[in-house]
């Protein structure tokens, strides 16, 4: 994985204005990791796939990641900040081999869910069941020596299953645990890793092109040649302006 150049981080922007999350994270993934192919990034698990988004966000903006919410118990507003290496610390990145559960005279292999799945199942009239997406992912079951199919399996089973998928890909389901100042109520906030990345982009995105709008009315540079311009020296072309 290699950092994002201002230039692919607006190109970037651009192109995933009416894109849904999961393709967002895609277009993301695959600029930054030229020496992997578009389809092996898709079947990433979705929590690995969320894993590497948090480093490439680190290249990008920095490892502080900064956000507010509110208290669900009183209410209170509430700044906090997140290290991405410690967030990090017990992030596993190594492939993924099918797994294997018995339970109940059940014996079944699966795989863990990517965004591959989450896109097909996007296509369909509907919002998909959660069942729909474990269908996909089951890659053999039987019973009493007998092949059969997801819809045989009893709930218990099914949901024996998908806890075992959220274990093994614990990133996909990212809660931060906070605290409140004022009430003392604590809780486990969920953290959607797309759409934070993804505001921060549509933001930084915003404040570039202003910039590159004041540096080429003032000095009719090229919008290409100030995208190529560290931050720092379009800072300071920036500041004699407003000397």
């Amino acid at each position: 994985m290699h950092a994002l150049s201002a230039s692919q981080l607006i190109d970037l922007w651009e192109r995933g204005q009416e894109q849904p999350a999961t393709r967002r994270a895609l277009l993301l993934l695959k600029a930054a990791c030229t020496d992997e192919t578009p389809a092996v990034l898709a079947a990433l698990p979705v929590g690995r796939r969320d894993v590497r988004l948090l480093r490439l966000r680190a290249r990008t903006f920095g490892s502080v990641l900064e956000s507010e919410v509110r208290c669900p118990a009183c209410s209170e507003r509430l700044e906090f900040s997140v290290d991405v290496d410690e967030l990090l610390a017990d992030a596993d990145e190594e492939p993924v081999e099918p797994m294997h559960l018995q339970r109940e005279g059940y014996e079944i292999t699966f795989r863990l869910p990517g965004s591959s799945d989450l896109l097909d199942l996007a296509l369909g009239p509907e919002p998909p069941e959660a069942r729909a997406l474990l269908g996909r992912c089951l890659l053999h079951i039987s019973c009493q020596g007998k092949d059969t199919d997801v819809e045989a399996l009893p709930e218990a089973v099914a949901s024996a299953v998908s806890e075992a998928m959220a274990e093994a890909d614990p990133y996909a389901d990212l809660h931060l645990a906070l605290a409140c100042p004022a009430c003392g109520h604590a809780w486990q906030a969920p953290f959607d890793v797309v759409a934070y990345f993804w505001v921060e982009l549509e933001g930084w995105g915003q404040r570039l092109l202003r910039e590159v709008h004041r540096l080429a009315r003032a000095y009719g540079w090229r919008e290409a040649d100030i995208l190529a311009m560290s931050a720092l020296r379009r800072q300071q072309y920036l500041n004699l302006l407003n000397e």
